[in-house]
């Protein structure tokens, strides 16, 4: 049987599992970096700002696919969810820099620089396929 005769629904690609893959390494090679030159709660620092650009990514690929699933059923009622995806990564950002550099103290810099080269892997997404 042809795989493309089946009657599984597919879902929407939205390429995240290139950009998180990009976004992987460089949070790794920017939490090596820093752990070189400034030790090791920088690298956790660093880490901990990588992993909140994979975060938002994930989460907005479930918003998406579940818009895309949407769409089908209930059209115009995806822009809701889009909305609402726009404003839960906004309140976990700022929930997770407070987390990050409040309670569990973490160098700001090192944070914030991985947090904003990370977000660079969405500019790779069209890329790895030529």
């Amino acid at each position: 049987m042809n795989d493309e005769t089946t009657s599984e629904p597919k879902t929407a690609d939205t390429g995240a599992s290139k950009i998180l893959a990009v976004q992987l390494l460089l949070t790794a090679a920017l939490g090596y970096t820093f752990y070189l030159y400034q030790g090791v709660l920088a690298a956790q620092s660093a880490s901990y700002g990588g992993c909140m650009v994979m975060f938002n990514v994930w989460m907005t690929h479930r918003r998406l696919q579940y818009a895309a699933e949407l769409a089908k059923v209930a059209p115009g009622k995806e822009v809701k969810i889009f909305y609402l995806a726009a404003i839960q990564r906004f309140v976990f950002t700022v929930g997770f820099f407070i987390l990050g550099m409040g309670w569990l103290g973490l160098p700001p810099i090192p944070l914030i620089v991985t947090f904003a080269i990370a977000h660079l892997g969405y500019l790779f997404n069209g890329q790895l396929d030529k």
